[in-house]
């Protein structure tokens, strides 16, 4: 039987050790928000996506320090995406400093072009969070409803 070679695109997707895999923790859930006012607390924006999933914010993945060639893990939790940078990772950062959401993840978040997302890149976690619009309209929601419910026991 003849083995067909794996194909190899420089900057894609290649096979990760299995024996370094096996050794790494899976991510679970989010990380814990840390003090948005501490010097190296985490930095919130706002990025649009494009046709092709990238979020337009470079700042970002400057905060966190991802360079061209890291492995990034992303997965969806409820409908927001958490991107951490680990040697398994599938997806690997472009040479441009942008992230790109795959389209089952856009799919699964609810995002599509032209959306504006909030980030919140952890530099101490090495993680970037990606809220959808809807996932950001159902907080403050809940944080006006909080709001009001104050008011009225005030």
């Amino acid at each position: 039987m003849t083995r067909i070679p794996s194909l190899a695109v420089p900057g894609r997707i290649t096979a990760p050790d299995p024996e370094r895999v096996a050794s790494l923790p899976v991510p679970m859930g989010l990380p814990p928000l840390r003090d948005l006012h501490a010097a190296d607390g985490p930095r919130l924006s706002i990025a649009l996506m494009d046709g092709g999933g990238r979020l337009q914010d470079r700042g970002a993945v400057a905060v966190l320090g991802w360079s061209p060639g890291d492995r990034l893990l992303i997965t969806l939790v409820r409908t927001s995406v958490v991107i951490r940078r680990r040697p398994d990772g599938v997806f690997v950062m472009p040479h441009k400093p942008y992230v790109a959401l795959p389209a089952p993840v856009r799919r699964g978040c609810g995002a599509l072009a032209g959306s504006r997302l909030l980030l919140v890149a952890d530099p101490v976690h090495d993680v970037l969070i990606v809220h959808p619009e809807a996932a950001v309209q159902a907080m403050l929601r809940t944080f006006h409803t909080s709001l009001a419910a104050s008011e009225e026991t005030a």
